[in-house]
C-alpha cells in the first residue's frame, strides 16, 4: 500500500470513532467525556467506538511511518549511487593530476594550491577594502569623527556617547507621554492602564483570561483530532478489503450499540396538521342552529275550560 495512502487510512480510523457524532449528535455530546455522563450506556458504547477509531488510526500510522522509512532507505541508496556514478564520470573527464578530481582532494599538493588561493583572495579583498577606506577618509576634514583615523579618538567617543542618550531620553520621553495619553482615557480601576498592571485583581483576571483561551484552544484541538479519527476510520473500514479487519469488526459493534442505545427525538407534529384536527372537532355553527331549531317544541293549544 501507498505510505501516503496508508497514513490516510489511519487518520480515517480515528475520525469514524468520532463519526457516531455526527450520525447521533444527541448521544454523542462532549460530555460523554465527563462523568457522570461518561458511565451511561450511550455515553460507554460512544467512547468505546471512539477508542477503537482511535486504535485503527494508531495501527495505520505505523505502518504507514515503516514503509515511508523503507521508501527512504531506498531512494537514499538510490541517490548515493547516483552521486557516485556522477563523480566517477566526472573524474573521468579529468586528468590523473587535476586537483579537481574527487580522489585528489586530500593530496598535499592540491592541499597547498587551494591554500595559496585563499590567501591570495584575502590580500587582495584587504587592499580593496583600505583603498576604499582611504577614498572615503580624503572627502573628509581631518577632524571629522565619520574618518577612520579618528574613530578611537576620546572626544568622537564622547559625542558619540552623547547623541546615543539624547536619542534614547527621547524615545522615553516620547514613550512616557503616549502611556499617560492612553491612560487619561480609561477609567481608573480599568486593568489597561498602566498603573494597574500590578495590581493583584488585574493579575488574577489576565490569569483567568489566560486559562480559558487555553482551554478553548486546547478542546478546538482534541475536536479537531477526534474529527480527523473519525473521517480517517470511515475511509479505512468502508473499504472492502477492511471490512473483515479485527479492529473495523470492533468499531462497527461498538457504533451500532452506540446508535440503539442512544435516545430518538420524536418527531414534532406539522403546523397544517395540528390546524386541520382542530377544524375537524370544531363543530360547524349551522350545525349547532339545526339542532337547536330541532330541539324547540311547538307551542300546544291552549284548552280553555267552558
Amino acid at each position: 500500500m501507498n505510505p501516503r495512502k496508508l497514513i490516510s487510512v489511519v487518520c480515517a480510523s480515528l475520525l469514524l470513532i468520532l463519526g457516531i457524532q455526527f450520525l447521533n449528535p444527541t448521544a454523542a455530546s462532549a460530555g460523554c467525556r465527563d462523568y457522570p455522563e461518561s458511565v451511561t450506556e450511550a455515553c460507554a458504547a460512544q467512547n468505546l467506538a471512539e477508542e477503537q477509531a482511535r486504535q485503527i488510526a494508531y495501527a495505520a500510522e505505523m505502518a504507514a511511518r515503516q514503509a515511508a522509512a523503507e521508501q527512504a532507505a531506498i531512494d537514499n541508496a538510490n541517490r548515493d549511487a547516483a552521486n557516485r556514478a556522477a563523480t566517477q564520470a566526472a573524474d573521468a573527464q579529468l586528468a590523473p593530476d587535476d586537483c579537481s578530481r574527487s580522489t585528489n582532494r586530500y593530496a598535499q599538493n592540491c592541499i597547498d594550491a587551494a591554500t595559496e588561493k585563499a590567501r591570495l583572495e584575502n590580500e587582495a579583498k584587504n587592499a580593496a577594502d583600505v583603498a576604499a577606506t582611504k577614498a572615503a577618509d580624503s572627502q573628509l576634514a581631518p577632524d571629522d569623527c565619520r574618518r577612520s583615523t579618528n574613530r578611537y579618538l576620546m572626544s568622537c567617543a564622547k559625542a558619540e556617547a552623547d547623541k546615543a542618550a539624547a536619542e534614547n531620553a527621547a524615545k522615553n520621553a516620547a514613550e512616557v507621554a503616549a502611556t499617560k495619553a492612553a491612560d487619561s482615557l480609561l477609567a481608573p480601576d480599568d486593568c489597561k492602564r498602566s498603573t494597574n498592571r500590578f495590581v493583584q485583581s488585574c493579575i488574577d483576571a489576565a490569569t483567568e483570561k489566560a486559562r480559558a483561551e487555553n482551554a478553548a484552544i486546547q478542546a478546538e484541538a482534541q475536536a479537531e483530532e477526534i474529527a480527523r479519527s473519525i473521517e480517517f476510520a470511515k475511509d479505512y473500514c468502508s473499504k472492502p478489503a477492511n471490512k473483515l479487519d479485527q479492529q473495523c469488526v470492533k468499531l462497527t459493534v461498538a457504533k451500532s450499540a452506540a446508535e440503539k442505545l442512544a435516545p430518538k427525538a420524536k418527531p414534532s407534529p406539522s403546523p397544517t396538521a395540528s390546524k386541520g384536527s382542530k377544524a375537524k372537532a370544531s363543530p360547524s355553527p349551522s350545525a349547532k342552529s339545526t339542532s337547536k331549531a330541532k330541539s324547540t317544541p311547538s307551542p300546544k293549544p291552549s284548552t280553555s275550560k267552558k
